[in-house]
């Protein structure tokens, strides 16, 4: 479980999917008999019919996790976006209370749920197809699996699984000021700004959308 303060949490399903679809790139936490093995991978979340839906990636063979021993229990998917660091001083009312700390905002999504592993080359192919067709889409001359001969992702294929977890929980902590007043985040858009830097301007309009 994640603690979520009340102020930051977000429950619209369809927000927190256009979070992940925008932010794909997964952290997978899961118990194995020699204890916790992480990895890292993009991920993107469809709707099953299910009250939460599911998500789908694919792994290596050759990862650790890749073994039915570890199927057991859930695995926990992490997915987070930008982050920056919130000075007590850009907040107006420090400078008449001082009563203000640092702090950090954040975006961070934490799913729960069963995974089975897919090794039909249908199924990768399809996983492949999906996060390619995402990831391409703004390029130039994008680029599909049928750009590449059969017989090499045929090979590749052979050297991964794909991933699918069946979501049973879902958390979402949205920190972005919100539990500040109007005027102290107006402070922090500002400060922000000042940065000038694209960390630091995202955070800015993400605050100010709050505001």
């Amino acid at each position: 479980m994640m603690f979520t303060p009340r102020a930051f949490k977000e429950e619209n399903l369809v927000t927190i999917t256009a979070f992940i679809k925008t932010h794909p790139q997964a952290t997978i936490i899961a118990q194995t008999a020699i204890g916790l093995e992480a990895c890292h991978i993009p991920m993107y979340w469809q709707d099953d019919g299910s009250e939460f839906g599911c998500l789908y990636g694919h792994i290596a063979k050759v990862n650790a996790l890749n073994d039915i021993a570890n199927l057991s229990a859930p695995w926990l998917v992490v997915f987070q976006g930008a982050g920056h660091y919130i000075s007590p001083s850009w907040y107006p009312s420090k400078a008449a209370t001082h009563k203000e700390v640092p702090t950090w905002n954040y975006h961070s999504v934490h799913i729960t749920g069963n995974v089975s592993v897919l090794t039909e080359p249908e199924a990768l192919i399809e996983i492949l197809s999906k996060q390619t067709a995402d990831f391409e889409a703004n390029q130039p001359k994008p680029w599909s699996l049928n750009d590449a001969p059969v017989e090499y992702i045929q090979a590749m294929c052979r050297a991964i699984v794909g991933i699918r977890v069946d979501i049973t929980n879902v958390q979402a902590q949205f920190k972005l000021s919100q539990n500040k007043t109007t005027e102290n985040q107006a402070g922090v858009v500002l400060a922000l700004k000042q940065l000038k830097t694209l960390r630091a301007d995202e955070m800015a309009a993400l605050v100010a959308s709050v505001s």
